[in-house]
């Protein structure tokens, strides 16, 4: 029993932390307190199926992600099958890897996403990576949808602007004073970005990445 309750609770924790969550956003979802979350986490307590089934009914996946040792990574890499879906404008391209201007499209295509992203956020907007600095969450060409409402925490995956107008994704770390652009890659070429509070550097964050899918599965 107490194997089984550390699985869900890993599953859990990592569900709420990849989709950058609080314990209080969590438990809205599952209809619980933050601290019955934060219980459940600790394998101090196994959720209920109601409430099991409340998330994975949000999130658009099987309960049995959740109680069972093989649950997805999310921002969900999964196609959005069976989920209410809504429309976002796709923006344009922005790399995961080496630093580079954005390529912007002049018209901006709507993509199908899933209708519980755009309820959360009705100002978010999709854009196709390039390289291949995140290929250990996502693989280069997928579409990632991107939240302006959602503030980015230390573990989020945002996509940055690197003094005024190099954009890349890159996992967020946060410290007291300094910034740091992770990279999440099989390609050991890529190295951290470090940005000190004294230095003459500037970091602006348009977005926290919150659900990435191949284009395939999002048209």
């Amino acid at each position: 029993m107490e194997v089984e309750a550390m699985g869900v609770a890993e599953n859990i924790k990592r569900l709420r932390t990849e989709r950058d969550l609080t314990q209080e956003e969590f438990g809205k979802i599952a209809d619980v307190s933050a601290m019955a979350v934060s219980q459940w986490e600790n394998g101090r307590a196994v959720p209920r199926m109601g409430a099991v089934q409340r998330i994975a009914d949000y999130f658009g996946i099987k309960a049995s992600n959740i109680i069972d040792d093989d649950s997805p990574r999310l921002p969900n890499a999964r196609p959005a099958v069976g989920m209410a879906m809504g429309l976002a404008p796709r923006l344009g391209k922005v790399h995961a890897g080496v630093l580079a201007e954005p390529d912007v499209y002049d018209e901006a295509t709507m993509v199908s996403i899933p209708q519980f992203l755009v309820d959360e956020d009705p100002d978010c907007f999709v854009v196709s990576s390039e390289g291949d600095c995140m290929d250990k969450v996502f693989s280069p060409g997928s579409d990632l949808v991107v939240s302006r409402k959602k503030r980015p925490r230390d573990n989020s995956i945002v996509m940055a602007s690197v003094d005024g107008c190099d954009y890349i994704v890159r996992r967020l770390r946060m410290t007291a004073n300094t910034m740091i652009l992770s990279p999440e890659s099989h390609n050991p070429a890529h190295e951290d970005i470090i940005i000190t509070r004294d230095s003459e550097h500037t970091l602006e964050i348009p977005g926290v990445i919150t659900w990435y899918q191949a284009p395939r599965e999002m048209e």
